[in-house]
């Protein structure tokens, strides 16, 4: 049972607290806090998106579920109001769970221009409020949020720490004041402070308000963005989108510079960010993105309230359309021939094999009823959905990882000098870390083969002890005890019982 575990402070990361809780129990190594605090030796710690949410709020009272850490301690509420509701509810399963899910590739951050930060960055000003108040100093989650460059409570840029927050050797850290020594201030061009500084409380209140807005699916997005573009009179005609009014009115607003910053410069190619957020939306932006853009449009009122309210008109227009193709005709209303077939088809296959079947009706149809057609159609069956097919043949990769793996036994075999031969060794040997360890289950020739060849601790200490007797065979010395030992890189306090009896034996005792 965990005891004593560290409340969170205000706007703290949940890996902010881990390593609070580490430094108040004088905890040295993160294996070892992983697993008192998970059951798992394996974990890497995670800043944004951070998992087992269920089991921390476990060690916290009563008021603190994994809901309130999700939304007032990780990074999540950026991606919250612009993630349909299907992908919402996947995340937050991941962050509650204790299995690894590849939610930051599910939310589309791996993909984003938007890049996260690569070290941890503070306010020293807020770090001695932080050490006045609380007695010691934490990292606050909005300063580790891309576009949140400038304290708005200090008016100052950001100080990035030495620490880092992504790679693959990070750890749980602790802030520190002692991290001012090597920190350098983030530098920011003068003319755009004020707008930094605009942008940083944009990104406050969407932390604050995230959790009100909810999405049924892209659609909504795609017709909020019309409605907006179209009340702002930046249409050419009835449906085309004034691109480069739109541009200008972003450009006029953020400035090239500010744009630059954050690699949303360019404006004017035909896959640009701005052309494609104001298109038909098939997949996410990121929460920059939007921000930039619906401020620029209507720069009189609060993006989060503009999207939200849009959003709401948006989805009460889809319900409303939806409700109207759905209606069933009157029951006086006189069909064609061609229109009574076409119903009895799509009553009993879905719309593209019904077209398939006779398409000769369809076409006279669409001709001549295009628009009664096409409301019809969405009335038709639906096609059974099919079972998507694996990409991968795993039996297949696993077999060949398990002939990768007996060719590397065999060369190590003949390497006494080569590093032990844990699994992750073993592992970065194929090249392919990653796709084995988040699919260990569907390779179980490749796992017994590791949990079998793996060295252990006796056996590589045996192994350096024997390649130390035999570098003093075949020089023809006699080293001493001690200077053996630190030949071989050990010391009697390190040696194994196993590795001493060895030892022993090979020095005559």
């Amino acid at each position: 049972m965990i005891s004593n575990f560290p409340t969170p402070y205000p706007d703290e990361l949940v890996y902010s607290v881990i390593a609070r809780y580490a430094v108040h129990h004088g905890i040295l190594s993160p294996k070892y806090l992983t697993e008192e605090l998970f059951n798992s030796r394996n974990l890497t710690p995670t800043y944004d998106l951070p998992s087992h949410l269920d089991r921390l709020a476990s060690y916290l009272p009563d008021h603190y579920d994994a809901h309130s850490l999700i939304q007032n301690h990780t990074l999540f509420p950026l991606f919250q109001p612009f993630q349909p509701n299907s992908v919402v509810n996947y995340a937050v399963q991941a962050l509650r769970s204790e299995r690894t899910q590849s939610l930051h590739t599910k939310l589309g951050k791996n993909a984003s221009r938007i890049k996260s930060v690569n070290f941890f960055r503070f306010c020293p000003h807020c770090w001695q409020e932080q050490m006045e108040q609380y007695g010691e100093v934490y990292w606050k989650r909005s300063w580790q949020i891309t576009g949140y460059e400038y304290c708005t409570k200090h008016a100052s840029p950001l100080f990035v720490s030495s620490v880092s927050c992504n790679g693959l050797d990070r750890r749980y850290y602790v802030a520190h004041l002692n991290a001012l020594k090597d920190s350098i201030q983030l530098a920011l061009n003068s003319e755009d402070l004020n707008k930094h500084s605009e942008l940083a409380g944009l990104i406050e209140e969407l932390l604050s308000n995230s959790d009100t807005i909810t999405l049924k699916n892209f659609s909504s997005i795609s017709v909020a963005y019309f409605n907006i573009l179209k009340d702002r009179n930046l249409l050419s005609g009835q449906k085309n989108i004034n691109y480069e009014k739109v541009r200008q009115l972003v450009v006029d607003y953020w400035g090239e510079s500010f744009l630059q910053y954050y690699h949303l410069g360019d404006l004017r190619s035909e896959n640009c960010w701005l052309k494609n957020i104001c298109r038909k939306h098939r997949k996410a932006f990121s929460y920059l993105e939007h921000l930039i853009l619906i401020r620029a449009l209507v720069p009189t009122c609060s993006p989060i309230h503009t999207y939200q309210q849009y959003l709401d008109m948006a989805a009460t227009a889809i319900e409303e359309q939806t409700i109207q193709v759905n209606v069933k005709p009157e029951t006086n209303q006189i069909f064609s021939d061609d229109q009574i077939k076409w119903i009895q088809l799509i009553q009993e296959l879905p719309v593209k094999s019904a077209r398939q079947k006779n398409g000769a009706l369809y076409a006279r149809l669409y001709r001549s009823q295009k628009e009664w057609l096409l409301k019809i159609n969405q009335t038709a069956v639906m096609a059974p959905l099919s079972p998507p097919k694996p990409r991968v043949d795993w039996n297949i990769r696993d077999r060949q990882f398990m002939k990768q793996l007996i060719k590397i036994r065999d060369e190590l075999l003949e390497d006494i000098d080569s590093p032990q031969w844990t699994k992750k060794f073993l592992i970065k040997q194929l090249g392919h870390v990653s796709l084995i360890e988040k699919n260990w289950h569907l390779l179980p020739l490749t796992k017994t083969f590791l949990e079998r060849y793996a060295e252990s601790v006796d056996c590589y200490q045996i192994r350096r002890l024997t390649r130390t007797f035999i570098h003093q065979q075949t020089e023809n010395k006699y080293y001493s005890p001690s200077v053996f030992l630190r030949l071989s890189g050990l010391s009697p306090e390190r040696l194994t019982p196993e590795a001493r009896r060895f030892f022993d034996n090979i020095m005559g005792k």
